[in-house]
């Protein structure tokens, strides 16, 4: 009866688990550094008047952070307010490398959406190019709320 039931829970773990699936948003190429934005395709989901997405940025040359530790990858959740144009950010967790994975060399937690300070994206930004693409999926057919604990690290 245990393994019956062991067999029984590793079977739903994984088809509830989440395989990520990165897909180029966009990309700036600077003097010294490309940097690369990536969103979760099966993370958008609609929730309440917004949109929520798992998105990833990458740096072609170490980023350093107020403890002068190298990174090159960041992972966070957007929450997006497509009709003001206006982005949220939280849960962000940082890698050593530009694709993220094992533990994270920094983690900042997850905050409920009615305690983040949604932000204008500036014109021509990166920023305005992720909301952009997310708002794509807003239609009021798309998928509703998918449990936060299945993206961060």
């Amino acid at each position: 009866m245990k393994t019956m039931l062991a067999s029984l829970l590793m079977i739903l773990l994984t088809h509830s688990a989440h395989a990520t699936e990165w897909k180029l948003i966009s990309e700036t190429e600077e003097k010294d550094k490309t940097v690369s934005w990536y969103v979760d395709m099966g993370s958008i989901v609609r929730e309440d008047d917004y949109l929520r997405a798992f998105l990833r940025t990458s740096w072609s040359v170490p980023q350093y952070g107020p403890d002068d530790v190298p990174y090159q990858s960041s992972t966070y959740i957007n929450y997006f307010d497509c009709s003001t144009g206006k982005i949220a950010y939280t849960g962000n967790a940082y890698y050593r490398t530009t694709e993220p994975g094992g533990k994270p060399l920094h983690q900042e937690p997850e905050h409920p959406v009615e305690k983040l300070k949604f932000q204008p994206v500036r014109l021509g930004s990166a920023g305005e190019e992720r909301l952009r693409f997310v708002c794509k999926f807003r239609s009021k057919n798309f998928m509703t709320q998918r449990p936060a604990s299945s993206y961060l690290g």
